[in-house]
């Protein structure tokens, strides 16, 4: 974290990850309903790909109005 550069990406990935965890809590992920690592792994993995395809149809459209 000495250079620039380094504080740069940190800000950018800062910045990404905590967008995708204000998505998540915005979408009902604050508490588990589900008791175990197991479940809460499989809980978090539906959450993963539900986020993945959202994201995947935004940029879609976002390409489609733009070209």
């Amino acid at each position: 974290m000495a250079t620039a550069a380094a504080q740069t990406i940190y800000k950018e990935r800062a910045a990404t990850s905590e967008c995708v965890n204000a998505l998540a809590r915005n979408r009902g992920l604050q508490q588990f309903a589900v008791r175990g690592l197991r479940k809460v792994q499989a809980v978090l993995l539906w959450f993963a790909l539900a986020h993945n395809l959202l994201r995947a149809v935004a940029l879609r459209q976002a390409a489609v109005t733009v070209g």
